[in-house]
């Protein structure tokens, strides 16, 4: 049997303040059993919170910073150490981002995209609907830049249309992102990461008290915001997108979801709520599109 153990649970008085993160109750000492189950030290324990604290000073770590103590057999002549205070949370890392110059060549020209658009729902809106969202265009791709609140540019999305039909061709190599395309030019600075933002982003700041309407695809929040332009419409890309850390700029906003038909409707309501609590808005899951064709979203529909 080890001569010192950490001393067993018989209620709340056997648990102490952790010297370290200074929570009550969670730190359990060392104890003698050669010397009636006294207390080493009292800062020699473990405290329970292992991945907030951590911290774990054992009978070995003690009596090798403390020698004279092992050669005199004594438990009760060491003034512990203070307490280290708690550090502060790292400060988030900044985001990388791309040049403005990048969105000022391509925003505002004309896509199959933008064609489907005009052909629906006429010039005058489509061209709102253009500068809104700076949707911008390279020969027949169509390229969504993520534009955060602070008006940086995080990536650029770039997608090939029907122009007919609107919907997006899914044939292989229809799909890529300008940050992509950079770093196979090798035109990305060392260390470059990609952090995604919500598309639409931008425009919260600039219509503070409406309310918010979340959907998955861009083309989606184009349609939305020419058919109800009393919401912001935000696209979050993929299922996948509806995330705390995507959805954090719409703390304080009320919140309504436009999910695709399928198990989009089930998918996010099971994951918004633990999200608009984290972040903190008011929120509900639209039925608009239960019963619809499969798959299909508001633009498919309209």
């Amino acid at each position: 049997m080890h001569r010192f153990t950490l001393e067993r649970y018989h209620g709340p008085g056997s648990r102490y303040v952790c010297p370290r993160c200074g929570r009550k109750r969670v730190f359990s000492r060392y104890v003698d059993t050669h010397n009636n189950n006294a207390h080493l030290s009292p800062d020699v324990g473990k405290c329970s919170r292992l991945d907030k604290c951590g911290y774990h000073y054992t009978p070995r770590q003690y009596f090798e910073d403390n020698p004279w103590l092992k050669e005199h057999n004594t438990t009760h002549s060491y003034t512990p150490p203070k307490p280290t205070p708690p550090q502060p949370p790292p400060k988030p890392k900044s985001p990388s981002l791309l040049p403005d110059t990048l969105l000022l060549r391509t925003q505002y020209k004309e896509s199959p995209h933008t064609e489907w658009l005009m052909a629906h729902y006429g010039r005058a809106d489509t061209l709102r609907i253009m500068r809104l969202y700076h949707i911008g265009a390279s020969d027949d791709w169509t390229i969504f830049w993520q534009i955060d609140r602070l008006g940086r540019i995080r990536t650029g999305k770039c997608m090939r249309y029907d122009a007919t039909t609107g919907k997006r061709l899914k044939e292989p190599g229809s799909i890529d992102w300008i940050h992509a395309l950079m770093r196979r030019e090798g035109a990305l600075p060392e260390g470059w990461e990609l952090t995604q933002c919500l598309y639409g982003e931008h425009l919260l700041a600039e219509s503070p008290h409406a309310p918010v309407a979340v959907v998955e695809a861009y083309k989606t929040a184009h349609v939305g915001a020419i058919l109800m332009p009393e919401y912001v419409w935000v696209a979050v890309d993929s299922m996948s997108g509806l995330t705390a850390e995507r959805l954090a700029p719409l703390k304080g906003r009320s919140v309504i979801l436009f999910p695709d038909e399928g198990r989009g409707f089930e998918e996010w309501t099971r994951r918004i709520e633990p999200i608009a609590r984290e972040v903190g808005f008011k929120w509900r899951v639209s039925h608009f599109m239960e019963g619809r064709e499969r798959g299909s979203d508001i633009a498919d529909l309209v």
